[in-house]
């Protein structure tokens, strides 16, 4: 393998609305990437963390439907 091949990182396209780009911009400083600022939020909240939050969400919320949500999240 080439010495430089290790350094290649693979990128994507990720889909998102104007309005959830808009909000990731206010977060980005200097010259951060996209893909640092999103990890950089993604081990701010690690997975167990964010299921534990969720399952207590889960139990103290009364189930909604997802069509109500989808509603109050503009969907």
């Amino acid at each position: 393998m080439h010495p430089m091949a290790s350094k290649v990182r693979e990128y994507t396209t990720l889909p998102v609305r104007k309005e959830t780009l808009r909000r990731l911009k206010g977060y980005k400083v200097g010259g951060v990437s996209y893909d640092e600022l999103l990890n950089d939020l993604l081990d701010a909240h690690p997975p167990e963390e964010f299921f534990l939050e969720h399952l207590r969400r889960l139990k103290r919320e009364p189930r909604r439907p997802w069509s109500e949500i989808k509603k109050e999240l503009n969907l």
